[in-house]
């Protein structure tokens, strides 16, 4: 499955890569939207879940690496106080 790199920009204007192990992130983000972390925390999840599911269904086995990065960015996510300000999603 082909593998996409999407560039983010944090609400601090720290810039990160998000990995996804399939293209189906381009069913939830587009190249220069800006949405809340509330939002982006349900899109990312419903993405990557979506993505390892199709890992599953072809191989057999959930993706560890989109896991792995679903939980970083929750990570992230939580060490933020204001879940109502934006991330930009400055390319996939």
């Amino acid at each position: 499955m082909p593998e996409v790199y999407m560039q983010i920009e944090w609400p601090n204007e720290k810039k990160d890569t998000v990995y996804s192990p399939s293209t189906i992130i381009y069913d939830y983000f587009k190249e220069g939207e800006k949405i809340s972390i509330q939002d982006f925390d349900t899109k990312i999840t419903n993405a990557l879940m979506a993505a390892s599911g199709r890992m599953l269904a072809k191989y057999g086995y959930e993706c560890t690496s989109a896991l792995g990065e679903l939980s970083r960015l929750k990570y992230q996510i939580s060490n933020l106080e204001n879940k109502e300000e934006l991330i930009k999603i400055l390319s996939l």
